[in-house]
């Protein structure tokens, strides 16, 4: 007998099918969808498919969990073995459980190879879509699990395709491709999510763009090894497949015992990839599972590292600490290079205690000059590392990740410490702990600079997966012991950043690279699945470290004005004109930021190649922020139309440019109103002609106030 299954979310709706004893299939993932008593039974008169020649002579569903034992050949989303028997399983569901009109449990078995899974399904009311799956090894033999992947499907007009990659310094970039082959596979080894190929998918069919059409977004919550997988079916259909990618005899189940895949969350939305991030960015602000911000507002940062590097002088910090609190920062993070030995890259990591060279006194004197001035005060730490040369290491050289009998890589000359292993994990909490418990710290920069290589336990078997599992039960501990506590996810950028990391962290450094060129490209892909007050987005010097590209004031600051906002430069370099334009910046920061992390983040359509277009409305339509960034040469000698979307049509509006473009002389003989003052218009025609802009410098941004008229 078939039976329909529906859930809802606020905006779309996931409907399954199941017939006899079959795992349910997806027959339709879309816009919201109730049926009837009687389009349900309409429904379940077409799943009968046809049957082609030379084919099996029964059709082949593709359920949430297609097998090989079940003759989804490619599809299959199950690999592993019982001594050489129970690879190909066939499930037969015996309980369906619907819990309410979002989410379900269903639970199959195979008694030949005593296995059982069991299905959790959950569209929430951000229209975000939860799954995971549970194996449980039911029979007496280790069961090696080799793969269990997260299935799902889409309609066949589905036919583009938005990759993430990167690398460092340059992450998040984004590639659109056809769908046009049958197979695309992607698989990260790294160790955590990579900046090269991170768990981030979007797809969607012809013609979408930022505003319009409908797209599917997935987003796999796990900070290790992972895949993907997209599969054309046979009827024309897609199938989207996500797992952890395991290692070669990492997850043995023996009796009893069970494996839970990460995470999947997924989302549909009509309105175009605004809409994905729309659902990607209530869901993370709202959802108990992520961590909330301990403070009403995001601190602006100071970070010491391109200030002082290695070479900690106290005078020198004392001045850091007055000039960032004279602009108006308000947390002060310690970098790299305050603990034993640490005067270069090549050594200390693992010997987490304060430098008494450097700080006779310990830190105490500087938390409390820095806590006189009003801010908070931030440490760095990289706990998963070691370096060769340190006491830790010399010790325990047993407590890294390798496998006995290889010479270990070194990458960042340092190894990996084994989380995992219990005498390594109390070491490390004891030493992060004993500096919390004594010092005022509100916040931990937590860095991850190298991806692991040989990532063997003590029996030499691999554990990049206990290593995760290790990580994110180290920093709930110290969530627990330490409620206050903010943390930041950083690996050597952003090759951290995903929804595993994110239940334990309140930020994301999104990048090592801090030119505001190369930042806004960055960002902007970034903003896809994680809202602005997450994103670590902070001023740099005017040469970039990491390009050598020159950028003037505005245009740096401004770029980092829609996220969470902080400073990588040496502010003592600053000249006294630059202080004064950096304290009005930072004052205007303060007055919208709270507009910025609490509302919907909005990405424009241009026919200007070098124009990116962003910014936020309130939910009462009463006021919003854009940013006009010009970062290459204008595509036409004249400057369109801004047209303002999510405006009251039915109200009047104030514009205002809160900053003024300097030097346009050569550009324009004579300015649009917006740059002489203020410009009224109803929302209407904002929204359907816009407001005319005027033309700018590449590597210029304005910020565009715009208020209702009561």
């Amino acid at each position: 007998m078939s039976k329909i299954i529906s859930l809802h979310g606020k905006n779309s709706s996931l409907i399954l099918a199941t017939t006899e004893e079959n795992l349910p299939q997806i027959v339709y993932w879309g816009k919201l969808l109730n049926l009837s008593e009687t389009e349900q039974q309409q429904l379940v008169s077409q799943l009968v498919q046809p049957v082609p020649q030379a084919y099996l002579d029964k059709p082949v569903a593709i359920t949430l969990l297609p097998t090989l034992g079940d003759g989804a050949f490619q599809a299959s989303a199950l690999a592993g073995t019982n001594l050489q028997q129970a690879w190909a399983p066939q499930f037969k569901l015996n309980i369906i459980e619907q819990i309410d009109q979002h989410s379900i449990r269903l639970i199959a078995d195979d008694q030949i190879a005593q296995l059982q899974v069991k299905l959790n399904l959950s569209l929430n009311k951000y229209d975000v879509l939860e799954q995971t799956i549970e194996l449980i090894n039911l029979g007496d033999k280790d069961y090696s699990l080799d793969n269990l992947s997260l299935s799902l499907i889409l309609p066949a007009e589905i036919n583009q395709i938005i990759q993430f990659h990167g690398r460092w310094i340059h992450e998040f970039q984004t590639q659109q491709s056809t769908w046009d082959q049958p197979n695309y596979y992607v698989e990260n080894l790294k160790g955590r999510s990579s900046n090269d190929n991170p768990a981030l998918l979007m797809l969607c069919e012809t013609g979408c763009s930022e505003q319009n059409a409908a797209v599917y977004g997935f987003h796999l919550a796990w900070s290790g090894n992972h895949q993907y997988k997209l599969i054309s079916l046979n009827d024309g259909r897609r199938l989207v497949q996500f797992a952890e990618k395991l290692l070669p005899g990492e997850i043995i189940l023996t009796k009893h015992a069970s494996y839970i895949t990460p995470t999947l969350y997924a989302s549909y939305s009509a309105a175009g990839f605004n809409g994905i991030s729309a659902n990607f960015h209530s869901f993370i602000r709202h959802s108990s599972q992520f961590i909330p911000h301990v403070l009403p507002y995001r601190p602006i940062h100071f970070n010491t590292w391109e200030a002082m590097y290695f070479e900690h002088d106290l005078t020198k910090m004392a001045q850091l600490i007055d000039r960032a609190a004279d602009i108006g920062v308000e947390r002060f993070i310690l970098d790299d290079g305050w603990f034993k030995a640490r005067n270069h890259e090549r050594a200390g990591l693992g010997d987490w205690f304060i430098d008494q060279q450097k700080y006779p006194a310990g830190l105490t004197p500087i938390i409390e000059h820095v806590k006189r001035r009003g801010m908070q005060f931030g440490l760095w730490f990289e706990p998963e590392m070691v370096n060769p040369d340190s006491d830790l290491f010399r010790a325990h050289p047993e407590w890294m990740l390798q496998i006995q009998g290889y010479t270990q890589p070194l990458g960042r000359y340092q190894y990996v410490l084994n989380l995992a292993l219990p005498e390594a994990y109390a070491y490390i909490h004891q030493c992060i702990y004993a500096l919390l418990s004594t010092h005022e710290i509100g916040y931990i920069k937590w860095d991850m600079n190298r991806d692991l290589v040989q990532a063997g336990n003590c029996n030499n078997q691999p554990s990049v997966h206990q290593q995760v599992l290790a990580v994110y039960r180290l920093l709930a501990q110290l969530r627990q012991e330490f409620p206050a506590l903010e943390i930041e996810s950083c690996a050597s950028g952003g090759a951290r950043a995903d929804l595993g990391i994110l239940r334990y962290t309140n930020r994301v450094w999104t990048s090592d690279c801090n030119d505001a060129l190369e930042r806004q490209n960055i960002q902007r892909s970034f903003s896809y699945f994680f809202p602005p007050e997450i994103m670590g987005s902070h001023f740099g010097p005017e040469q970039a470290h990491t390009t050598n590209r020159l950028a003037t004031l505005e245009y740096r600051i401004l770029t980092n004005f829609f996220g969470h906002l902080g400073f990588e430069q040496n502010l003592l370099e600053l000249t006294d004109a630059e202080c004064q334009q950096l304290s009005f910046y930072l004052d205007l920061y303060k007055r919208y930021r709270q507009l910025i992390h609490s509302n919907q983040l909005i990405r424009l359509d241009s026919n200007d190649a070098g124009q990116n277009v962003y910014g936020v409305i309130d939910a009462t339509q009463t006021q919003g922020l854009f940013a006009i960034a010009q970062n290459g040469f204008p595509t036409q000698m004249l400057a369109g139309k801004l047209r303002i979307p999510n405006l009251n049509p039915q109200f009047n509006y104030r514009l205002k440019l809160l900053n003024i473009q300097e030097n346009t002389g050569y550009l324009m003989k004579e300015k649009p109103s917006i740059c002489i003052g203020e410009v009224i218009m109803s929302g209407r025609l904002l929204t359907q002609i816009g407001v005319q802009l005027p033309i700018m410098h590449p590597q210029s941004i304005l910020l565009l106030l715009i208020e209702h008229i009561k």
